[in-house]
């Protein structure tokens, strides 16, 4: 028969794959008859890879031969904060890329990417399904959490590539699971999945009419789950054994292992009885552990969890400017769902029951598998999706541009036009960032465009046009030009490990970055600064003509300057003005500064602009 799509659930914990035959969904079964494939990799003896179930029953015996929960790490520079808080919650060494700012998992005496690892779980999912569907799979459509940023998402990619599969979309996990549902009548209705799986959270609110599933509004975290109420559990565990044996379990990889696996029985155990108990004999040498945990123990570990999950539905229902009453139903997608705490909170957050007939673990691959078949018919459903995180470019200042913004429809195109901002400047370095942090430094790097041969002329008189286009699978294209010499660079960015993406943000050469030539909202002039910072953005004010007050608070000592129509008219230094207090107010070096729109009527013009003196200065 013709070789159908794969809809692939790649997840923290466990994958799933479905296909859609003959106009029916099956799900990929183990010998047992189990959907779930857990994500987990061993190297054996003899560099021999075992994955799933084997992988699992292996790494009881070698945990640092193991790798789990890499869906963490995908995507995520080593200095990340998860990354370091990951190293502490994994038996297998986590280390630094040394060709880029990646990580690397150490498995014995080799080293894998996380990428590696899951193109391992994807090559045996796509072998199993080749024997069970009876086709060789050559094509997929794999999910991701709406929140991973674009370096997951190319990472997946790229994990997919390595595996030999043509991944014809990246498709958000709850957008997944809304495809899943049974096809309605063309009345619209507007749905909440909330999906709290293995190891990361998801909220999206999604309006669906007939075939079309338009995203209002998306939002997550991606190191929240499952994993970290198994943590949770191992943490509490392991203090009533260190009490009362004086052993820390975190020192012995294997005793933690099996720790960790009793703590997922529990956790399983009580979600449908009010006490458990766990026993290991010779946890630790000749050290059995043996105690009981509570159903009411396990919640009031568990509850702040939930409650931060609940805080982002509440942040996204306000995004999307919808109330509780615009919902007609809630989805709960993710194993982690069936916590009868979690389902009781969850629904009381939202006022209604969750739907009933939703399968939490296999509804994400079974949309999936839908949204397969309907690409290869050339058919089927509309998605309208949105982008998780805003993406810009750094301007003067250490500043964010955005140009498209958190929950932007996609595919989306958005250009603006940037100007220098200093006079002869002939580079123009444009870092290509993700994040919501106005401070350009404080986000995600995911490349840099380069313009090396402007003409030097005088500032604010160079014209460039910079574009962002977001494809239907999240990837980035950007398109840079010189106006003035047509000098134009492209960048897809494919891999933010390599050439210009191996460090962090990091903060550009104020000589060569670029600023806007509209308007930036207020809040975006304040902050941190140094002095030549300070200068960079006075340029700025003056480039678009601003009338006001910049504030500038030292570590003891506050200045203030005057401009109007971008002209500098006054400034104030400890009871001094005009051009002693100018000089003094940029010599603070360090401190903030805001910027604050219209002047009094009393704040006139003491002395005139001393832009040649500023100029001088910088």
């Amino acid at each position: 028969m013709p070789s159908a799509v794969l809809g692939i659930d790649l997840g923290t914990t466990n994958c799933v794959v479905a296909v859609v035959m003959q106009g029916r969904t099956i799900l990929l079964a183990n010998n047992q008859g189990q959907h779930l494939f857990p994500s987990a990799v061993t190297l054996g003896e003899g560099d021999t890879i075992w994955t799933g179930e084997e992988a699992v029953a292996l790494g009881a015996a070698a945990p640092g031969r193991t790798a789990y929960a890499v869906k963490r790490l995908i995507g995520r520079y080593y200095n990340d904060s998860i990354v370091q808080k990951a190293r502490n919650m994994y038996p297998y060494h986590i280390l630094e890329n040394s060709s880029g700012g990646g990580v690397t998992i150490q498995l014995g005496e080799k080293q894998y990417t996380p990428e590696e690892i899951s193109s391992l779980l994807l090559k045996d999912l796509v072998s199993q399904a080749g024997e069970r569907f009876g086709f060789e799979p050559k094509e997929a459509v794999i999910t991701v959490p709406a929140y991973f940023n674009h370096a997951q998402r190319e990472a997946t990619q790229r994990a997919a590539q390595l595996a030999n599969l043509n991944v014809l979309r990246l498709l958000n996990e709850p957008t997944a699971a809304a495809l899943s549902l049974p096809t309605g009548d063309d009345n619209e209705r507007v749905i909440a999945v909330y999906d709290f799986g293995g190891g990361t959270f998801d909220i999206s609110l999604i309006r669906i009419q007939g075939s079309v599933y338009e995203v209002l509004a998306t939002n997550g975290d991606t190191f929240l789950g499952g994993d970290d109420v198994d943590g949770l559990i191992c943490d509490e565990l392991s203090k009533i054994f260190e009490q009362s044996t004086g052993i820390k379990l975190r020192n012995f990889p294997l005793s933690w292992h099996r720790l960790r696996d009793a703590a997922e029985k529990a956790k399983m155990e009580l979600s449908h009885s009010d006490r458990c108990a766990v026993y290991l004999p010779r946890l630790v040498g000749e050290e059995s552990f043996a105690t009981e945990l509570s159903l009411k123990r396990l919640e009031d570990m568990t509850r702040p969890l939930i409650e931060r999950s609940l805080k982002i539905c509440s942040r996204t229902i306000e995004e999307a400017k919808l109330c509780l009453g615009d919902l007609d139903e809630v989805i709960l997608v993710g194993g982690q769902t069936r916590m009868p705490l979690l389902r009781k909170m969850v629904e009381g957050f939202f006022e209604r029951p969750a739907a009933a007939g939703v399968n939490p673990d296999t509804a994400v691959a079974e949309g999936a598998a839908s949204e397969g078949a309907m690409l290869r018919d050339g058919k089927g459903a509309l998605l309208l999706d949105v982008t998780p995180i805003t993406l810009g470019i750094n301007i003067v200042g250490n500043r964010l541009y955005p140009l498209i913004k958190r929950n932007t429809k996609i595919p989306v195109r958005k250009e603006h036009t940037f100007t220098t901002h200093r006079d002869a400047q002939t580079r123009a370095k444009m870092v290509i960032l993700q994040g919501d942090n106005p401070v350009a430094s404080e986000n995600v790097r995911l490349g840099e465009v380069v313009l090396a041969n402007l003409q030097g002329s005088e500032r604010f008189q160079s014209r460039i046009n910079v574009a962002f286009e977001i494809d239907s699978s999240g990837i980035l294209h950007i398109k840079a030009i010189d106006e003035d010499t047509r000098e134009e660079k492209e960048v897809v960015i494919r891999d933010s490990f390599e050439k210009e993406g191996k460090q962090a943000a990091g903060e550009v050469e104020e000589a060569e970055s670029v600023a806007p030539t509209q308007d930036l909202l207020t809040p975006t002039i304040s902050g941190p600064f140094r002095e030549t910072e300070l200068v960079d953005v006075l340029c700025f004010l003056h480039a678009n003509q601003k009338t006001g007050r910049v504030e500038i608070k030292g570590t003891n000592q506050v200045g203030s300057l005057f401009m109007s129509d971008g002209e500098i008219t006054n400034a104030e230094f400890s009871g001094l003005q005009g051009i002693e207090a100018f000089h003094n107010v940029l010599a603070l070096s360090q401190g903030d500064y805001a910027f604050h729109e219209g002047l009094d009527a009393s704040e006139t013009a003491k002395i005139d602009t001393p832009f040649d003196i500023l100029i001088g200065q910088s």
